[in-house]
């Protein structure tokens, strides 16, 4: 019998084209060329946290499927399960303008026909993956990626309940992949039952699994709150992790975070105030890094939203949309509360 301690998510790899130097699409004469994608990058970043990881989905059987592979396995992601399509068939891609001072960023997609569209059940082991696997994530980024998507997001989910895999669930609504919230709705509620750990806001909760309360309350932190307990209450879901967001500028930002439990909810200090190198994968690490605390001690909430808000800060200090950062790199943040003094 083999030992659970493999993590598992499927979703899309892309290849990221970035206009150097803070310039735009338009002024753009080259691209910076890397990749990236909302299961990967937490996948990608558990690695450096000392976990064994593994990835599910399907890319072209040409140079550009090989180079994500490469990418993946760079950063210690076990790449067995990703199925491999025609020679002719496309990576998702997606381009980045870095933004800069009052300048926001911007993100265009080109992934309608990527290879991951045609995945299909059949073309994947299940029960090889799923029993020995310590944990499942999943984002609804790929989720809008279309019918032959979702079936295979839903078989995990399946085989998760069989082997009692605990599942994480990043909403991750882009409206910019829907063609509205209201297509978007009944795939997130079919999510909802399956999940023990979701990050979400009070948008998501309210707008998009229409969770409703008592409109006298009107302080908005109270009422997220509450929203985040109505909808534990009626589900499985045992941790509800989200940040808030205060931009100041594209390359100044503060962040702080929170966790609601059934009983109690927790937050972080802060708001923390920090630079920014480069903003995509923030959310990415955060759930990572609380991923890495829950699978430490599932029953210390308290210490995996510390780690994770501890994760995602150092990350924006990154290029890239992956986070690199070992344990010790984050504890050492931790600790020093930010001092960025040289270590020798």
């Amino acid at each position: 019998m083999k030992s659970k301690d493999k993590i598992v998510a499927y979703g899309e790899i892309m290849l990221r084209l970035t206009p150097p130097e803070y310039t735009t699409i338009s002024q753009a004469r080259n691209f910076v060329a890397g990749h990236g994608g909302g299961e990967a990058n937490v996948l990608a970043s558990l690695s450096h946290l000392g976990h064994k990881t593994c990835f599910i989905s399907k890319l072209p059987n040409n140079q550009l499927g090989d180079s994500a592979i490469k990418h993946l396995n760079g950063h210690g992601v076990n790449t067995d399960y990703i199925v491999k399509g025609p020679i002719t068939s496309n990576i998702g891609m997606y381009f980045v303008e870095t933004g800069f001072g009052g300048r926001p960023s911007k993100v265009i997609y080109n992934r309608k026909h990527s290879s991951i569209t045609t995945i299909e059940c059949g073309e994947l082991d299940f029960d090889e993956i799923f029993f020995d696997a310590t944990w499942f994530h999943l984002s609804g980024i790929t989720l809008a990626l279309g019918d032959n998507v979702r079936e295979v997001a839903f078989k995990c989910l399946e085989y998760c309940k069989k082997y009692n895999v605990p599942v994480s669930f990043d909403f991750n609504y882009r409206s910019k992949l829907w063609n509205s919230i209201e297509e978007a709705k009944p795939f997130f509620k079919q999510i909802v039952p399956f999940v023990d750990v979701l990050f979400a806001n009070q948008f998501d909760i309210e707008q998009i699994l229409e969770i409703k309360l008592d409109e006298s309350i009107e302080d908005p932190v109270e009422k997220r709150n509450e929203l985040a307990r109505k909808l534990i209450s009626q589900t499985d879901i045992e941790y509800i992790f989200g940040t808030n967001r205060t931009v100041h500028t594209a390359t100044d930002n503060s962040l702080s975070s929170y966790c609601i439990c059934k009983n109690r909810d927790y937050k972080s200090e802060g708001p923390i105030r920090f630079p920014i190198y480069d903003r995509l994968g923030g959310g990415d690490a955060f759930a990572s890094g609380v991923i890495h605390g829950l699978i430490k001690d599932y029953k210390n909430p308290k210490y995996a939203l510390k780690f994770g808000l501890a994760t995602s800060i150092l990350a924006h200090t990154l290029y890239g949309d992956v986070s690199t950062l070992s344990v010790a790199d984050v504890e050492e943040f931790i600790k020093t509360s930010g001092n960025a003094a040289i270590q020798r």
